[in-house]
């Protein structure tokens, strides 16, 4: 073989990479009720009440502002939304109502003020579906907004700044639920989820501090109803508070008929050498613990342990040393063989 022909097969090589790249690297069509347009930006103006919006797979360097109500937006596998943000808030800056949000992912998201988020919601009621937003100062915030706010089967990964005041999550609605979920390593003293929600309900879940130097899992900054079910909860030991869960630390009056906690049915790992406390919280009309699972050191034992089991240590439970943490479909299992292999730390 001559070295022309090896310099013809690497160029050929080359430039097939380079247009792989540039499929990738480039956005390519944006559909709005079936029309094609070549970017969000052109597509904005047929963007009305009820329409349906559909992402070609690619990066898309610019965000959006969307007033219409009623609208789906809808990514292609693939969909990434890098760097980019609109009216100085988000990539997709949303102020309509009953919006549904599914496939895309958002990564470096960042504006002056230092909380650009994946998501601004000012509207009523939003469903967001398959989200990964990671390595942005944000994840999904809204504005004080009516009705509620859904996320499910998503992930949140890296979020956080400004020293405490930017999160994966900042939501103040009637309603947050999320379900089926990820939310890991939060960063920057930040919280997983901060609430000023009437009612949270995080249902089959991961939230894990992991190696992330982050505030708590969850803060209910202004009391309301907080329920934790059938999902599995980390303290890393890098977070900066000993509280997993925060409830009306921030001494405000109350302004919801409803303030009680429930915690059912969870498995938590306490992986901070110092200390451990499951949750902080003043002026609620009632605590429900039970059916829970304790690995590792906590603080008040006697407080928070009764109508639930305690394993003082992961070796005492027979799982494995951090940073080992099981899927969320595998909880029960996990949480069958601990107590059958594990021992149980009595009060």
């Amino acid at each position: 073989m001559t070295l022309r022909n090896l310099t013809s097969i690497g160029f050929v090589g080359l430039l097939l990479l380079s247009n792989l790249f540039a499929a990738y690297s480039y956005a390519k069509q944006v559909f709005v009720d079936g029309q094609s347009f070549s970017s969000l930006a052109e597509a904005k103006p047929a963007i009305k009440d009820g329409s349906r919006i559909y992402l070609e797979k690619g990066i898309y360097t610019q965000g959006v502002y969307l007033t219409a109500s009623n609208i789906s937006i809808l990514g292609e596998p693939g969909v990434v939304f890098d760097g980019a943000t609109a009216d100085g808030k988000a990539a997709l800056v949303l102020t309509g109502n009953d919006v549904v949000v599914e496939s895309i992912e958002c990564k470096n998201i960042a504006v002056p003020d230092g909380n650009g988020a994946c998501i601004r919601f000012e509207g009523e009621n939003i469903t967001i579906r398959d989200l990964y937003a990671h390595d942005s100062q944000s994840g999904v915030k809204t504005s004080r907004v009516k009705g509620f706010v859904h996320i499910e089967f998503s992930k949140f990964e890296r979020i956080g700044n400004r020293n405490g005041f930017s999160h994966s999550m900042y939501i103040i609605a009637d309603e947050l639920v999320v379900r089926y979920s990820q939310i890991l390593s939060t960063k920057s003293q930040g919280s997983g989820i901060k609430s000023r929600s009437k009612k949270v309900v995080v249902e089959n879940s991961l939230l894990a501090s992991l190696d992330g130097v982050d505030s708590r899992l969850i803060d209910m900054a202004e009391y309301g109803e907080l329920i934790v079910r059938d999902s599995i909860l980390q303290q890393g030991d890098n977070s900066s508070n000993s509280q997993l869960i925060a409830y009306g630390l921030e001494k405000k009056a109350r302004k919801f008929a409803v303030n009680r906690i429930e915690l059912r049915n969870n498995l938590i790992f306490f992986d901070r050498t110092r200390p451990n406390v499951l949750i902080s919280k003043r002026l609620d009309d009632g605590f429900v613990s039970s059916g829970n699972m304790f690995i590792g050191d906590l603080n008040h034992p006697d407080q928070m342990v009764p109508y639930n089991e305690w394993f003082l240590s992961r070796q005492d439970a027979k799982l494995e040393p951090y940073p080992y943490l099981p899927k969320i479909s595998e909880r029960e299992k996990v949480m069958t063989f601990v107590r059958v292999a594990g021992s149980q730390k009595n009060l």
